[in-house]
Parts: structure tokens; sequence; C-alpha cells
């Protein structure tokens, strides 16, 4: 049984649904026991690795951006916490060295945390980084209007450069360093869309549109607009206990019994916020997306970029999307679900197979 430090960023779900994906592919092909640091949620972990040994850490692995809404972030809070986290000696970075070297980790998995990274390097045990970003390469978009970040981008490159393995999982940012490339990484789905329309009791012939905001909550004041459209059904989830259907809208608690793969393949179309988690999840289910991207948030453009190419896709502003001025646009963009058969290869086995491979090298444990 190996040992498997793994360090997750919990900026969006994104970093955590596609390394559960992996982790979960890793046990098919070795068994293993995992220490996951993570400020994710408990409830996310247990839905997504129930069938997993892991014990789990909530420490804060990076910074990244601090959001003042699902949209917008704050480049002043983020610089003042960051020129804390990048002296790299706080209780929590001390309390992950110390377990690593107390529990002997094999391998330390890092997605974008160069905490995880940093602890790697400190007590000798090997890394692996997956990424389609890394916080260096996006903070230096705004090293001109705040230059704060140039110290803080400089250890920070030094912390990536950590990594005895690098993945890069599509779609990727900057292909400059030597790695693995892999299709989009997304978690498998499960149980089929008519399974899952009986369950929310959706007629089969519904045209139904799930609403995202990439795991971070905010009311939108889209109610109204969505009860006038009565021949669709609505899906969106938030900070509620129970599922509730108010006329055409279904309201899906965050923590819920449905694997979100499941509901992104059981619909015409997703529309929000277009994150990695989100893109790689409509690629590999073949669902259209009408997308919102972070503006001065230098991943959206490879994201845009990579959607407008391999998906049904078309962009949306924030406003328009608040608004709801994109009806139209989804009637015309929706795919019935005879349609929608998956016929992409995912890239959750090629990463986890060069993390085998890495595992199985020789000398590997001396």
């Amino acid at each position: 049984m190996l040992k498997i430090g793994v360090f997750i960023s919990g900026h969006g779900f994104g970093h955590g649904t596609r390394t559960c994906a992996i982790l979960k592919e890793i046990t098919n092909l070795i068994p293993c026991d995992f220490d996951i640091f993570s400020n994710l949620p408990t409830w996310f972990f247990k839905q997504n690795l129930s069938s997993l040994n892991f014990t789990l850490y909530h420490i804060k692995t990076d910074i990244g951006l601090v959001q003042k809404t699902p949209f917008l972030h704050d480049l002043h809070q983020t610089v003042k916490q960051l020129k804390e986290f990048v002296r790299f000696d706080s209780k929590d970075f001390i309390f992950c060295e110390q377990l690593v070297r107390r529990k002997k980790h094999n391998l330390l998995i890092s997605d974008i945390s160069p905490l995880g990274l940093e602890v790697g390097f400190k007590t000798g045990v090997p890394n692996v980084l997956i990424e389609n970003f890394t916080w260096d390469w996006i903070y230096q978009s705004y090293t001109e209007t705040a230059s704060d970040f140039i110290p803080i981008i400089e250890v920070l490159e030094k912390s990536y450069s950590y990594a005895n393995l690098r993945i890069k999982l599509t779609p990727f940012c900057d292909s400059k360093t030597r790695s693995i490339k892999t299709p989009p990484v997304s978690r498998e789905v499960i149980h089929t869309p008519e399974k899952i329309r009986k369950k929310l009791k959706i007629e089969e012939e519904m045209k139904v549109i799930l609403i995202t905001t990439g795991g971070i909550t905010k009311r939108f004041d889209l109610l109204d607009k969505m009860k006038r459209q009565k021949d669709v059904v609505f899906i969106t989830s938030g900070d509620i206990q129970k599922t509730i259907l108010d006329e055409n809208i279904i309201f899906i608690p965050m923590k819920s019994e449905f694997h979100y793969p499941d509901l992104v393949n059981a619909v015409n179309l997703v529309a929000g916020k277009a994150g990695y988690g989100t893109i790689a999840e409509c690629w590999s289910t073949n669902t259209p997306l009408i997308g919102c991207y972070r503006a001065n948030f230098r991943e959206s453009e490879v994201l845009l970029d990579f959607a407008s190419k391999e998906l049904e896709h078309h962009k949306l502003t924030v406003d328009d999307f608040e608004k709801m001025d994109w009806m139209d646009t989804a009637l015309s963009t929706m795919k019935d679900l005879h349609e929608k058969s998956p016929k992409k290869t995912n890239g959750t086995l090629l990463a986890s197979e060069s993390i085998r491979n890495f595992i199985l090298q020789e000398d590997f444990f001396t």
C-alpha cells in the first residue's frame, strides 16, 4: 500500500474534480492510501472519493486570487495574503512537513499547490505537479500595475521547479516547461441521462439547462425570467438543504446525491461560469456551453480558445448572463440527448499511468 500525500488548490472546484478523477484511476492501477490537504469541503471528497482510503486535512494549500464574487478578484488582498504565504513557515506548513515525515509518504501530488511542492523539497519526497497553469504564470499579467507580485513570482517559480514529474492537462496555458501533456481530465459519468431525468421528474421531451457558477454560490436575479421559459427546465445548485422544485426551476444542494458530471450529461446545455472543470466535463460529455469568463484573468483566454474550437459554444459577458439575454442563443445551440454521445478520450488514464510509471521507476523507494 503506497502512502501518497495530495495537495489540492481550493480555488474553485475544478482542481479538486480533476485530481479526484486521477486518484480514483491510480487506485485501479496500484493500491494507495491518501492523505489529502485542501480547503475544499469535506463533503466534496466524500462524494468524489467514497471508495478510496483517504484522510482529509483542512489546509489552505495556495492563495490563488482572493475573490469578491465568482467573477471578480481583489489584487490588494491577494498580495497581502501571498506575502505571508510564500515564506512557507506558517503553522499549516510546519504541520504538513511534520506529517509527511512521520507518515513516510512515498510520493506527493500537487494540483497547482506550491505548498505541496515545498513540503516535498523540504522532506525529500518525490513531487508530481498536476496543472493547466501555475500561479507564477497567472501573476505575471499583474506586475505592471502591482509590482509587489514580482518577488512573489520569483519564489513561486522556484517552488514549481521542485516538481520531479509535471503533467499538463489540456487546455493548458504554457507549454514551455518539459512535461507530459494529456487531453482534458474530468470525472466519469456514472448514471444515464434517462435515470437522472427520471429521478428529477423531468419529462423526456423537455429541454434542460444547467446553470453553473463554478462552485461559488451567488444569488442571480434570474428567477422570473426563467419561469417565463415554459418549455425549458432549469437546474441550479446552491446553499440549500434539499432539492426543491419551483415551477420549471430545480434547486439542488451543492452537497447532493447527484454526481455533477451526470447532471452535465443529462442536460441539453450548460450556461454560466466557464472554469476548467465545467469545460472539461462539457467536452467529455459533448454538451454545449454558453460560458462567462473572468475578466483580467490570464487563464480565461486559453479556456475560451479551447471551448470555441472544441465545443458547441458561445461566449457571454457576465452582465448579459445575469440579465439572461441569451435564451435565443441557448435554444439554437442546445443538443438533443441522442446527439450528445461522448466521443472523446478522457486524459485521466494517461495522467494516472504516467504517475504509476513514475512510482515504479527503479530505485524509487531508496
